[in-house]
């Protein structure tokens, strides 16, 4: 059964567009099969992080000239691209009805693939809540600043208002490390679990590190480019951790129709005035709880990057090719 995951955020920058890459090479490299949709429909840019230039693109398909499996780019790293189109105002507008039939589209295409990875734009409008309430696991990308942390836990709340029953989970993104990588996570969940009642699942932290925007630069993917890198390695982990995942059962065919009666009744999502939640206090037992919580994470992280290292010194980098656009 295919997992469609999206990937977003609340707040710009946070690397959420070579995330969805360079995890989606990572989980091909494990012998998953995977498609990644840049569903970034005004902004598209995961074909300019490749170095490719698709023939057709998302544009194509929702003017009726192509079929979502003509537009399909197979690339060298095992990897199936859905480009979305960049610098036009039509498709970051697009119609409620649109919307849904792209998305039922998808469903058709991705019968024979393990991840669907949809690369969303950031933010909370209404197209890009209406994409994230269309499938069952949401991830995260938040940061350290002040401004990250406060739109991601308005968005969880949003999808929280408008009765969000599937899995959301969090990567700490640009941390300086692992500890600081898990203060950031504890931020989020400890007021996600306090305030909505929900719980945050933490994949792992993606390290700063200069290896990414020399990856940019070289239009190459960093877990590609440098694959004994820091960052290339907590791609891995993030990967290994998808992988241990138990597949969230979804009825897709309720989900969309419920996403598609949503748009056609030209409803928005509820919204909802951010509230901070740094300086609140939690509870000592349920502090102690969240705490045994990370340092579990914290072990098994350091287990699995043990064992990739033992994998990478056998086996040589030999799973990563450098690639080029079908």
């Amino acid at each position: 059964m295919t997992r469609f995951i999206a990937v977003t955020s609340g707040k710009g920058g946070v690397g959420k567009s070579n995330f969805v890459l360079n995890v989606a090479i990572g989980l091909a490299a494990m012998e998953s099969s995977v498609l990644i949709l840049d569903a970034d429909l005004g902004l598209a840019n995961l074909d300019v992080l490749l170095g490719i230039r698709p023939h057709r693109t998302l544009e194509d398909v929702v003017l009726g000239r192509a079929g979502l499996q003509d537009i399909i780019v197979r690339t060298d790293y095992r990897v199936g691209l859905i480009p979305g189109s960049s610098g036009t105002q039509d498709m970051a507008d697009l119609g409620r009805e649109q919307i849904g039939n792209l998305l039922h589209a998808v469903r058709e295409v991705t019968k024979d693939t393990d991840f669907l990875l949809i690369d969303t734009a950031s933010g909370i409008s209404a197209n890009v809540v209406a994409f994230l309430m269309a499938v069952p696991e949401v991830i995260l990308g938040v940061s350290e600043e002040p401004t990250s942390l406060t739109d991601a836990y308005a968005l969880i709340k949003i999808l929280k208002r408008n009765g969000y029953e599937g899995r959301i989970s969090m990567f700490a993104s640009q941390a300086r490390n692992s500890t600081a990588g898990h203060a950031i996570y504890k931020k989020i969940s400890s007021a996600a679990q306090r305030f909505l009642d929900l719980q945050v699942e933490f994949l792992g932290s993606v390290y700063s590190d200069d290896k990414l925007p020399k990856a940019v630069k070289d239009q190459v993917p960093a877990i590609v480019r440098y694959p004994t890198s820091d960052i290339a390695r907590c791609y891995r982990v993030v990967a290994l951790t998808l992988l241990g995942q138990k597949s969230v059962g979804a009825d897709l065919e309720k989900l969309l129709s419920r996403l598609v009666a949503m748009l056609m009744k030209g409803g928005r999502a509820k919204a909802m005035r951010a509230v901070s939640h740094n300086g609140e206090v939690l509870p000592r037992a349920l502090e102690k709880t969240f705490q045994d919580i990370l340092d579990e994470q914290r072990k098994t992280r350091i287990l699995m990057e043990r064992l990739l290292t033992a994998i990478e010194e056998g086996r040589g980098t030999s799973l990563f090719r450098k690639g080029s656009s079908a």
